[in-house]
C-alpha cells in the first residue's frame, strides 16, 4: 500500500524560511488493531491529550483533543501544525473548546494547517469554531492531500463577540482551504471578508453569528447529500449540501444563531461521516 504524503517539502520550506519545527508535529499510524501515534511533537501554544480509544465497534479510531496554553490566537502570530495518517489508521483530531482570536486591529493572527492521509486512513479534523474579538484578523490556512481509498472530514467556523456590546466588528475574516488527491488539485475554497460587512445587519451573516464549513471526502456513495441534509435538518441551522468536483465528496456551509446549535450541526455532519466511513454511529465525544 502507498505510505502517506508527507509534509517533508513544506518543512524545508519552513526551514528555508529561517522558521523553526511547526508547533504542531504528529504522525498516526496502524499497528494491529489500534491506531497509534509513532512520531509526536508539541511546543507552546499547543497541548495535547493521550490518545482516547472511544468507540469499541471500531477500536482503530483513536481520538485526540488538542488544547491551547496561551488562551488564545494572538494577533502576530504564525502558527504551523502537520498531522500525517498512515495507510489504514483512523484519527479524530479535535479541540476541547473554542479558540479566541484577539487584536489589535491592523495585526494578522495566522493559523497553517497541513494535513496527509495515506491509502485506506481516515482522518477527521473539527476544531471547535474560532471566536473573533473586535479588531481581530484571522487568517487560516487548510491543506489536505488524501491517498487513493483515503477518506476525511475537515470542518471549520467561527462566531462574532462583541464583549462591551458596542457593534465593534473584527477586522477581517480569511481562510483557503486547499484538497489533492494523489497529489492533484482538487479543489481551493477561499473566502474573505472584511469585518464591518460581517457584523453588518445586511452583511454576509445576515443576523446570524455564527458561519462554518465542513468537507467531506473520499466517501464514494456511501452518504448522499439527502442524508446529509436530514441529519443537518435537526440542528435548528440554516445548511446547505453540494456536491463537489471529480465526485470527491461533498460540501456544507452552515449559518447559525448561536455556538450551542452550530456545534449540533458539525457533530451531525461528523456522525455522517463516521457511519459511512466504518458502518456504525460514533461514540458521542464530551468536551
Amino acid at each position: 500500500m502507498n505510505g502517506p504524503v508527507d509534509s517533508a517539502a513544506w518543512r524545508r520550506g519552513l526551514a528555508q524560511a529561517g522558521r523553526r519545527r511547526p508547533e504542531l508535529d504528529l504522525r498516526a499510524e496502524r499497528r494491529g488493531a489500534h491506531t497509534v501515534l509513532t512520531a509526536q511533537f508539541v511546543t507552546y501554544p499547543f497541548h495535547l491529550t493521550r490518545p482516547f480509544r472511544l468507540d469499541p465497534l471500531r477500536p482503530e479510531v483513536a481520538t485526540l483533543y488538542m488544547q491551547s496554553a496561551s488562551g488564545g490566537l494572538y494577533a502576530d502570530e504564525d502558527l504551523n501544525a502537520a498531522v500525517a495518517v498512515g495507510p489504514g489508521a483512523a484519527l479524530h483530531l479535535t479541540t476541547q473548546a473554542s479558540t479566541m482570536v484577539l487584536g489589535p486591529a491592523g495585526k494578522t493572527a495566522r493559523m497553517r494547517v497541513r494535513l496527509a492521509v495515506g491509502a485506506g486512513g481516515f482522518l477527521a479534523y473539527g476544531p471547535d469554531p474560532l471566536i473573533l474579538f473586535p479588531g481581530s484578523a484571522p487568517d487560516t490556512e487548510l491543506a489536505v492531500d488524501l491517498a487513493p481509498g483515503a477518506g476525511a472530514v475537515l470542518n471549520d467556523g467561527f462566531l462574532l463577540h462583541d464583549p462591551q456590546g458596542l457593534g465593534a466588528a473584527p477586522q477581517s475574516f480569511r481562510s483557503v482551504t486547499e484538497v489533492r488527491i494523489g497529489g492533484r488539485p482538487i479543489l481551493v475554497d477561499r473566502q474573505r471578508v472584511a469585518g464591518a460587512d460581517l457584523a453588518a445587519p445586511g452583511g454576509p451573516l445576515n443576523g446570524y453569528r455564527v458561519a462554518g464549513s465542513a468537507l467531506l471526502l473520499g466517501l464514494g456513495a456511501a452518504l448522499s447529500p439527502e442524508a446529509l441534509g436530514e441529519r443537518l435538518g435537526a440542528s435548528g441551522v440554516l445548511a446547505g449540501v453540494t456536491a463537489l468536483p471529480a465526485g470527491c465528496g461533498l460540501g456544507v456551509r452552515v449559518l447559525a444563531h448561536d455556538g450551542a446549535s452550530f456545534q449540533t450541526a458539525m457533530t451531525a455532519v461528523f456522525a455522517a461521516a463516521f457511519t459511512a466511513r466504518f458502518g456504525v454511529e460514533p461514540t458521542p465525544r464530551r468536551k
